[in-house]
């Protein structure tokens, strides 16, 4: 999107649990209660209230952005926006900071990194300037990271980094993205599909000690997509910060699960159905997780259906809660959208309908600061 405020304010009306005025917008149910997680709303909403149908071009010094595959993008903490996305006509990648001039990343000796899957970009706190990391999977399957760090004028090096292959036989299927969540300090935590068959893996980067922890498997999460990651990690906010992780992914059977760890721990919760019974709230790609700074966010998905994008809301307290329809319809062409949350503010990017078969649209949805404030967490 357009490097602006996101500050918008989409409606009065509060999406308020159990309102009437919200079909779907059910009590949270609670991580493990699996009868309700199982039946769940039985109504899709058409959009979240006050939801615009207007999409507008992503850009770069160029013009429009166009992509073979949904494109990453992340913001660091002065508002500097890097997007990062697949050739139109080429597997290689391309980024642009604040909408400018594109540069493509290189891979050492003259060549240039490429990737059949979309690439995956966050921002790490490193007490100074941060660091931008892609990460993307390469034509034979390996993950790969591109670490950038702005210069001291808060703009592109004039060196891009090669790519550092993530340790420890990290790869995936090469038609498949990894998913990726920042953490304090510097850190981060990876995630994939495996391989040889449908297990999920995760892995920890701890930026203090630059030290990977060896992948692990998931308990009981099998999907034969690429899995999502977003973490909520913070202090001082009201309410309390969400201090966990989320994983979100399609199961085998193309419906939504969801598992989370809180920070610090190496565990993981059960995963659970996150499924709106009556709904087309199911899909056979892999989906998309945001996370708002207020305790509320987002799984998102392009439904089996039409290819139209749905998104169920997820609760800090280990719920979720209503199943929206994305109000215009917009063909995805069964790309993951890409939800992106700014603070309070949900927005959605996709590689879709407008600005021809490759055009990357962007469109606000949502301010989850007119949502009330959320329960504690359950564990």
């Amino acid at each position: 999107m357009r490097n602006t405020s996101m500050r918008f304010r989409l409606a009065a009306v509060a999406l308020v649990a159990a309102s009437a005025a919200v079909p779907g917008a059910a009590v949270p149910a609670v991580a493990g209660d699996a009868s309700v997680a199982a039946d769940g709303p039985s109504a899709a909403v058409w959009g979240f209230p006050g939801e615009g149908s207007d999409w507008k071009p992503v850009t770069y010094g160029g013009g429009a952005i166009t992509s073979r595959s949904t494109p990453g993008e992340a913001r660091d903490e002065r508002g500097n926006i890097l997007h990062a996305w697949r050739g139109a006509d080429n597997d290689y990648i391309y980024i642009a900071l604040n909408n400018g001039p594109s540069r493509r990343l290189p891979a050492g000796a003259g060549a240039f990194a490429q990737t059949w899957t979309p690439p995956k970009v966050i921002w790490t706190d490193d007490g100074g300037r941060g660091n931008f990391r892609i990460f993307h999977t390469g034509t034979e399957g390996h993950v790969y990271q591109h670490r950038v760090q702005l210069d001291a004028s808060y703009q592109l090096p004039g060196d891009l980094p090669d790519p550092t292959k993530i340790p420890n036989d990290t790869r995936t299927s090469n038609t498949l993205p990894v998913g990726a969540a920042a953490l304090p300090d510097n850190s981060f935590m990876l995630a994939w599909n495996s391989q040889s068959n449908d297990a999920v893996w995760t892995t920890y980067y701890n930026g203090g000690t630059a030290t990977y922890t060896s992948p692990r498997v998931v308990p009981g999460a099998l999907s034969k997509d690429a899995p999502a990651l977003a973490a909520q990690v913070d202090s001082g906010n009201d309410p309390a910060p969400w201090n966990q992780i989320v994983l979100a992914f399609t199961g085998t059977d193309n419906n939504i699960y969801m598992s989370r760890q809180r920070y610090g721990s190496s565990t993981w919760t059960s995963p659970f159905k996150v499924y709106a019974s009556g709904t087309p709230g199911y899909t056979r790609s892999g989906p998309s997780v945001a996370l708002s700074r207020n305790g509320y966010g987002v799984i998102s998905l392009t439904e089996d259906r039409d290819h139209t994008i749905g998104s169920y809301i997820i609760s800090r307290d280990g719920g979720w809660s209503g199943y929206y329809e994305e109000n215009s319809f917009a063909n995805t062409y069964g790309r993951t959208p890409l939800a992106v949350i700014a603070g309070t503010d949900l927005y959605y990017v996709i590689n879709g309908t407008g600005g021809g078969r490759n055009g990357v649209l962007w469109k606000a949805v949502y301010d989850f600061a007119a949502m009330p404030k959320p329960p504690a967490p359950q564990w």
